[in-house]
């Protein structure tokens, strides 16, 4: 899936508030009265951490779409998010940017991974102790509906919650929850079909 030729039009109104509702999802799980030092993972155009951005501290936009880093730079430009900065980086092929972090998030992006347990790994080490990861993501659909339309996809039908739960677990860390967010709605082959979103949260020990 070519990103960057999306990127100008990525941010409609159903990301957006899907967005937002994984948002007060991690408000619900996570203590982020600090300020967290924060780095999402597969931003793209930074629309989660934009929906978190009163409660995040310095924020680092992690994608391999510079299409995407583009339109995330601009909009970091536009609402003045002191601190915030974009990374070209491609988490299945490198170490992440920087660190360590308080905070690492992901929406919609570890099933793009090609190696999602490795990419697990560097979250963990750019963690700092006590640190947490939020990753919202879809559940395993076995039959590749999702994205059945997209012939150009390569990635992960999503994840099976116990497997994800037993790679972080594997990875070092701790209390690990999962739970679902929202339904995305989506048509396949000229039906509606409802996808489960989940949030998985976890923590690196102190």
């Amino acid at each position: 899936m070519c990103f960057d030729d999306r990127a100008a039009t990525w941010d409609d109104p159903d990301k957006v508030a899907r967005s937002a509702e994984v948002a007060d999802a991690i408000r619900r799980r996570l203590d982020l009265t600090a300020r967290p030092r924060t780095l999402e993972i597969g931003a793209g155009t930074g629309l989660l951490s934009r929906a978190l951005r009163a409660d995040l501290g310095p924020t680092t936009l992690a994608d391999s779409s510079p299409g995407m880093l583009a339109v995330a730079a601009q909009v970091i430009a536009e609402e003045h998010l002191d601190g915030w900065t974009t990374a070209l980086a491609d988490a299945d092929d490198a170490s992440l940017p920087g660190g360590p972090y308080e905070l690492v998030l992901s929406q919609l992006a570890l099933h793009h991974m090609e190696h999602p347990r490795a990419v697990i790994g560097r979250i963990h080490a750019v963690l700092a102790p006590g640190g947490h990861l939020a990753v919202a993501d879809l559940d395993h659909d076995p039959e590749g509906a999702f994205h059945r339309a997209h012939g150009d996809f390569h990635g992960h039908h999503g994840f099976d919650r116990d497997h994800l739960a037993r790679w972080l677990a594997e990875a070092g860390f701790t209390d690990v929850f999962v739970e679902t967010v929202t339904m995305l709605t989506k048509e396949v082959e000229g039906e509606a079909r409802a996808f489960p979103l989940f949030l998985a949260t976890a923590r690196r020990p102190a």
